[in-house]
């Protein structure tokens, strides 16, 4: 009786040492397309950019629209938005964020700043193209 328990806890054992490791494996998503990554990858960046945006020339820091690109990855593919960047961008997804930054804060510098970067439409711009992406993502099957 006491073996069959002992061999019973250690079963149980290996089978959660087998479930830890392989754990990783398991978690990083379910397999997407070329064309469904890349488009993921798009909603990154203008979720990130708008996010940017309102940080910088709105001082509001609240990053809602990659929290909300967040949302639908992890609900629609069980990815997050680092998962993504770390996929289909690059393996560093802080170096990747910092790289989409800098890129984003040059186009406003280029552009004359904030006030410029308004009257130009960015803002309308990043609205847009983040409504048209997340609109085009939720869609797919």
């Amino acid at each position: 009786m006491a073996t069959s328990r002992f061999r019973w806890l250690i079963a149980c054992i290996a089978l959660a040492a087998v479930l830890v490791t392989s754990r990783g494996a398991f978690s990083v998503g379910l397999l997407v397309d070329e064309e469904t990554g890349r488009l993921l990858v798009e909603l990154v960046k203008v979720s990130q950019e708008y996010d940017l945006y309102n940080d910088r020339c709105r001082g509001n820091a609240a990053s809602t629209k990659t929290k909300g690109s967040n949302r639908l990855f992890i609900a629609k593919y069980q990815l997050t938005v680092n998962q993504v960047i770390s996929r289909y961008i690059g393996e560093d997804d802080r170096a990747e964020k910092a790289a989409i930054e800098e890129a984003f804060l040059g186009r406003i510098r280029q552009m004359g700043g904030c006030r410029t970067s308004k009257k130009q439409g960015l803002q309308k711009e990043l609205d847009e193209r983040y409504r048209r992406m997340f609109e085009q993502i939720s869609n797919l099957p």
